[in-house]
């Protein structure tokens, strides 16, 4: 067991100080840096595109945002005709894998190229765990995500493994194109996003069916306050509809008792406000999300948004801070996108330690959501619209045909036969 994935679990037993967590975390990450550069060297052959199997690196077998995306991007890439191989690597950091799929936990013995979704710091950690073999005379692309306009210095370690960058967003690619090389390509590949199955069922999750209900959810361990909850209960009771209910969906709470203590001195026992922390299958989260009129993220910065896109798929009128790598798929025409100003970085999980960030505009936001709130067909409209709209823009057919020309697997060949 690797000495992060031991500070992870540990982490989950014991109350520890975010922020002695994360500086332990990166300590340990300049120990992994060193043993990259020692079974890998310092820098690798550069390799060129070419056809073949791809492999897909990431967390598949977790739930886990990332790797989500890294699903996605594998059916993305199978429904546009590539033959590829998945390489869970859940359990070599310590992520619980509860999800089937019999992904391998082995790198394959066949493949031309590799995507890996982790984050710059975590491939580094792989390269010293797995040493080069897994990655030597493939074409190496990184995956990644980020939420600030300027990436952490340690990412540039990680610039060494890869052949390309891939970016969820512009603003992500901005930010990493800041510190990569000239000569390495920098692309935008969002998440792909197929379209969804789920129906509402309201009531599996208690809801009335005559309700107005305005979901927000997030993952403590994304950022507690880069995900803005507070905010958004304070816009939702700000609006002060009748007969409307919030849903705040939770995720990770026990990684950071103090901020969901607050969260929950925030909500109280008025009951218009409704904290859920029930673990939910991605189906189950889906049909929450069907469910919902209006879906609230007053982040103050993203690198892509996944919940809102899913959201405006799914047919919801999303209101969101207008700010970050959102604005990729939402344009304020298919959405309510709510202004802000920009406010340096302070975050007490340690997660995030300089830079800028947005602070939503409250009162804008429940005057925003007040209307939607109490007209039904204005909000069905702009849904219809961001459906449309996001289905095109995130089409996992057409991405997955994007990514096999950037890897050289030729799909207009392949998908003729050629």
């Amino acid at each position: 067991m690797s000495l992060l994935t031991g500070l992870r679990r540990l982490s989950r037993a014991l109350p520890i100080d975010q922020r002695l967590l994360h500086r332990l975390r990166r300590l340990a990450g300049a120990g992994f840096a060193f043993s990259a550069y020692v079974r890998h060297g310092l820098n690798r052959k550069p390799q060129a595109p070419r056809p073949g199997p791809v492999c897909v690196v990431g967390f598949h077998g977790s739930v886990l945002g990332i790797g989500e995306a890294a699903r996605a991007f594998s059916a993305a890439l199978r429904a546009a005709g590539a033959e590829v191989v998945d390489w869970d690597i859940s359990a070599r950091f310590g992520h619980d894998v509860r999800l089937g799929g019999g992904y391998p936990t082995e790198p394959p013995a066949d493949a031309a190229s590799m995507v890996i979704y982790l984050n710059p710091r975590e491939l580094v950690q792989l390269v010293g765990m797995a040493g080069a073999a897994p990655f030597r005379d493939r074409f190496c692309v990184g995956a990644w995500a980020w939420e600030l306009e300027e990436v952490p210095k340690g990412w540039t370690a990680a610039l060494r493994y890869v052949d390309e960058a891939w970016a969820c967003s512009r603003f992500v690619a901005d930010a990493v194109s800041r510190i990569a090389s000239p000569d390495l390509t920098v692309r935008v590949q969002p998440h792909p996003l197929p379209p969804s199955t789920a129906k509402p069922d309201r009531v599996a999750f208690g809801l009335a069916e005559d309700a107005v209900v305005v979901l927000t959810a997030f993952d403590i361990k994304s950022g507690f306050v880069r995900k803005n909850p507070i905010g958004a209960v304070r816009a939702f009771r700000k609006a002060a509809v009748p007969g409307a209910v919030m849903i705040c969906k939770v995720s990770g709470a026990a990684g950071a008792p103090e901020l969901f203590a607050q969260l929950q001195d925030e909500i109280g026992t008025a009951g218009d406000v409704r904290l859920m922390e029930d673990w939910l299958t991605g189906a189950e989260m889906a049909a929450l999300v069907a469910g919902a009129d209006i879906v609230l993220s007053l982040h103050r910065s993203e690198g892509f948004g996944l919940l809102p896109a899913q959201a405006m798929l799914a047919g919801k009128a999303v209101v969101a801070t207008g700010w970050s790598g959102n604005l990729d798929y939402m344009d304020g025409d298919d959405s309510v996108l709510v202004d802000y100003k920009l406010i340096p970085v302070e975050d007490p999980q340690g997660l995030y330690d300089q830079g800028r960030w947005a602070d939503p505009d409250i009162d804008q936001a429940a005057t925003k959501l007040a209307v939607l709130m109490t007209d039904a067909a204005t909000r069905r409209a702009l849904g219809a619209k961001a459906a449309v709209r996001v289905a095109e823009r995130l089409d996992p057919v057409r991405l997955g045909k994007q990514a096999r020309g950037w890897l050289g697997d030729e799909p207009e060949a392949a998908d003729k036969g050629v």
